[in-house]
């Protein structure tokens, strides 16, 4: 079901307000909701009733009052009732409910005792269900803890009790519990065939509950891989169950469920809609539901940090939720401080906002995520760079890097890179020559591991999505075979006619079959064309790898839009996804007519290299030459769209001639690259250019010389390279 997102946003106010008037004087706010069930308990005299209350009390104050060790304490208590009563199934129950009910994260040790000893006497007492329900939250314990190898284990386990019960549901709940599993062992092709398995199931018996979680899990999958397009597919199918199938309309689930939609906007280029935040706190704040207001209000503080929407911000706080600020005080010290820093910046008093990221320090040098740390000390480092503060900055970025080189996650280079930066350009004004060259080439090899990744993911994203497609052609064809065995029937004469057209119909499919995976293979090839170059591709079909190699001499060449972003702003998404395809597309063809292999996109830059991977003596001339045709294009490009008042880009180009290393990167999912300080003086020369013009390196000019009309632009400064050499091509002289 597909639905516009006005349309879904208007249904959304709608049973949003709508179920929120419900809660409000249904059951008053959280708060109210709380001290009743403490009444009801107090009142009650049964054992199972006072488990009952006690799981919801738990649930309550962790999960809505984001009070972590009353749950636990309540919890607790009724695992105390569950002892004294005797009763095997009450003590199953109070197990489970301190589970559900506790952060499984922070007390691990306690949880996966409890899980154990639940499965254990669930077993003992011969109910499956309930043994059932324990195995699924020992893998949720599990899954948390990133025991990824035991989780799956047990995932399979549970897999093998759902099909005892004969549940649909359980085992449809069991395939996300695989999932999940092999997901964490970065098994994501088998991951996903699961959770695809799980939806298929939920849609056959039409179980809208389990359906939801089949949603929100391929939501985060996709979230995880960043097809955020396709996330938010599946986190909108969840959103609309909710609307269409709840009745009433249950408001704390949806507002969770758009807070988890606002995490993926957040890192979907920051798309996140400060009407829809504000709707998601406002809603919290009424209802006291404490936790969702504390995340929504984290993932907004990221989002406008992230974003420099330091008034935004100062709004929030100081405007909006001036409340809010006082319970960071209490609550979050190490947070209240910083905002206060970043608010005292804004104000233009440096001296205090000097002071409150002083005493923020305090408390974030023991937050665990060494990420965060790091970015604390970016900020810092920036704000006392930009108050001329330059060695107490050096010290700040210093921090900063190492701070995210000691951590394991990928997202460590963007931040060891902006660290690097900023140190290459402090020492430099502070005339410490020698630190500043060290961390240029830290972050030119940075750049480069960056975009090796970013490849890699893209690469990963289109192999993984070409493997759904072909899974998918081979069920339907085994599907359809299933169905021809299952019309094999009758007897004698009939049988034989039977069983041989159902042979010949077999014969035919198999041809289908074959010609469906010779069609796949020449897609498989096509596709590691499409990334390798022809020499090199042929290499690794033959040996299974291809090595790489140094070559001596080569020419390269980048392009880069002159004010591609400004322009793309006036653009919407569809034109400039149009415009770029249209351009680049007319690059391959030129790149192609000369010869010349194309390397990567790296955003709106263009990069190509002559000489390689057959060598040859013509690629200076060739790459200049395709440079020259490039230029005239955009020339032509430029005056059609003149003419017709529509939006043009102008093109820089930058070349350079000298030694490579090029080959695969990665094992399986791989990207064909050039590495070399060659690279990187090309990429200086196209920086260092003027849009309509081809700038060349004296390099190059010595090998086109006698073929070109070059003007001598003298010794230019060009980033981390001191001055070169450079020329503008004028004309071929043939």
């Amino acid at each position: 079901m597909k639905i516009s997102e006005f349309l879904f946003k208007t249904i959304l106010l709608v049973f949003g307000l709508c179920s929120i008037s419900k809660f409000v004087v249904g059951q008053s706010d959280a708060f109210s909701h709380y001290n009743n069930l403490w009444i009801e308990y107090n009142s009650s005299k049964t054992d199972s009733v006072r488990i009952r209350l006690l799981g919801e009390l738990s649930f309550l104050a962790n999960y809505v009052l984001d009070e972590q060790i009353r749950a636990d304490s309540i919890s607790k208590i009724a695992l105390k009732i569950a002892k004294q009563s005797k009763s095997t199934s009450l003590e199953i129950i109070a197990l489970n409910n301190y589970i559900e009910s506790v952060d499984v994260e922070r007390l691990n040790r306690k949880a996966l005792e409890c899980a154990r000893t639940a499965i254990r006497l669930s077993h003992n007492f011969g109910n499956l269900q309930l043994e059932w329900k324990s195995t699924n939250n020992l893998v949720t314990i599990m899954l948390s803890g990133k025991a990824w190898d035991s989780a799956y284990t047990e995932s399979r386990k549970l897999m093998k009790l759902a099909e005892k019960l004969g549940s649909k549901a359980d085992i449809a709940k069991s395939y996300l519990a695989i999932g999940m599993s092999l997901e964490g062992q970065v098994k994501m092709m088998d991951a996903l065939d699961n959770f695809l398995n799980a939806q298929r199931l939920s849609e056959l018996i039409d179980n809208k509950q389990v359906l939801k979680m089949c949603y929100s899990q391929l939501a985060d999958f996709y979230n995880r891989i960043k097809t955020f397009d396709k996330s938010i597919e599946y986190k909108q199918k969840q959103q609309v169950i909710l609307l269409a199938y709840s009745h009433p309309v249950d408001s704390v689930e949806l507002m969770w469920t758009q807070n988890q939609k606002h995490i993926i906007l957040s890192r979907y280029n920051n798309l996140l809609n400060d009407k829809d935040v504000e709707m998601v706190i406002d809603f919290a704040l009424r209802t006291n539901n404490l936790r969702l207001k504390n995340y929504e209000f984290s993932i907004y503080r990221k989002h406008l940090i992230e974003d420099e929407k330091i008034d935004e911000l100062y709004r929030v706080y100081n405007v909006k939720y001036p409340g809010e600020l006082r319970i960071l005080y209490s609550n979050d010290p190490g947070t209240y401080y910083r905002l206060k820093a970043f608010f005292k910046d804004r104000e233009g008093q440096y001296d205090s906002a000097c002071y409150y990221f002083g005493f923020a320090e305090k408390w974030i040098i023991s937050n665990p995520n060494l990420l965060f740390r790091s970015n604390f000390y970016m900020r810092f480092g920036q704000f006392l760079r930009r108050i001329g503060k330059n060695n107490e900055a050096i010290s700040a970025f210093s921090k900063a890097y190492f701070l995210a080189k000691s951590d394991s996650l990928f997202g460590k280079l963007e931040f060891m890179h902006s660290a690097s930066g900023q140190l290459c350009s402090l020492y430099v004004l502070v005339k410490d020559y020698k630190q500043a060259y060290v961390y240029s080439e830290k972050m030119n090899s940075l750049n480069d591991d960056i975009f090796i990744i970013s490849n890699k993911e893209k690469a990963n994203r289109m192999w993984l999505e070409y493997q759904i497609k072909l899974d998918n052609e081979k069920r339907d064809i085994q599907l359809r075979q299933q169905r021809n065995e299952r019309n094999m029937m009758g007897g004698g004469v009939v049988l034989l006619l039977i069983i041989t057209l159902l042979v010949f119909r077999n014969y035919q499919n198999q041809k289908r079959l074959n010609k469906l995976l010779d069609a796949a293979k020449k897609k498989s090839e096509d596709l590691l064309l499409n990334i390798l170059p022809f020499e090199t591709a042929e290499e690794l079909k033959v040996y299974g790898k291809a090595k790489a190699k140094q070559f001596d001499e080569v020419t390269v060449m980048f392009t880069d839009f002159k004010d591609f972003t400004q322009v793309s702003e006036k653009l919407s998404a569809e034109e400039l996804v149009e415009k770029i395809h249209t351009y680049f597309s007319e690059f391959d063809r030129i790149i192609e007519k000369h010869g010349i292999e194309k390397i990567k996109i790296i955003g709106d830059s263009y990069m190509c290299v002559g000489g390689l991977p057959v060598v040859n003596l013509t690629h200076a001339f060739d790459v200049v030459s395709a440079a020259l045709e490039l230029q005239q294009f955009m020339n032509e490009q430029k005056t059609q769209r003149l003419n017709k008042g529509q939006t043009f880009f102008e093109l820089r180009i930058g070349i350079h001639t000298g030694p490579v290393i090029a080959g695969i990167v990665g094992i399986k999912k791989f990207a064909y690259d050039i590495w070399g300080d060659t690279v990187n003086t090309a990429s200086r020369m196209e920086n260092s250019g003027e849009i309509n013009k081809v700038n060349i390196s004296g390099s190059t000019y010595e090998r086109v010389k006698d073929k070109f009309s070059c003007t001598h632009r003298g010794k230019i400064s060009a980033k981390h390279k001191g001055e070169i050499d450079m020329y503008f091509v004028d004309s071929s002289k043939e």
